[in-house]
């Protein structure tokens, strides 16, 4: 899943590891939301794939204001003795320096746009611009949204994809991350 997201940036001409744009990588994000992912939970009404948009400031980000993309899966784990749909989920982190303009990221009254379900169509079409609402609705996150992020990363995993500290980056990410630190302190 990963893998993917990684090539479909690369296509726009975005770094993975080095957004530049927000905005063209959310219309990224979109179209790998339209992508159909098999072993899913089958069951109906299952929220087997949804997505939201989050931001704040996090430990694993050294506080700075961050901005997330992420997609939410139901994995079918087929089990002879006990069934229970495993969590996973693919999460898309841009981090920004902080900038006054970014200061209330995590002090707003929402931390996340929600999780949506739909699937491609115009139901999707909908959570999107719902989803797309709070950012607009907020003048700290409109400009994390045109600004360029100091460094990002794509996590993917069960639950809670980010894996604790920046320790866990790969070395693409690691020495954008050093240079950041380089540059910033």
């Amino acid at each position: 899943m990963a893998d993917i997201l990684r090539g479909l940036l690369r296509q726009h001409g975005l770094d993975p590891n080095r957004v530049e744009n927000p905005e063209l990588a959310w219309r990224v994000f979109w179209a790998f939301l339209a992508i159909e992912i098999d072993g899913l939970e089958s069951e109906p009404d299952s929220n087997a794939d949804g997505f939201d948009v989050s931001w704040g400031r996090y430990s694993w980000s050294d506080e700075l204001p961050t901005l997330s993309f992420n997609r939410h899966l139901m994995v079918d784990e087929a089990r002879p003795d006990w069934y229970q749909p495993e969590r996973w989920r693919l999460s898309f982190d841009m981090v920004f320096p902080d900038l006054p303009a970014f200061a209330d990221v995590g002090e707003l009254n929402t931390q996340s746009s929600g999780i949506y379900y739909e699937r491609p169509g115009s139901g999707m079409d909908d959570a999107v611009r719902e989803a797309l609402w709070e950012v607009e609705r907020y003048p700290a996150l409109q400009a994390l949204w045109t600004s360029t992020p100091l460094w990002s990363v794509i996590g993917f995993g069960s639950r809670h994809p980010r894996v604790g500290d920046v320790g866990a980056f790969d070395a693409q990410q690691q020495v954008a991350y050093l240079e950041w630190r380089a540059r910033y302190g």
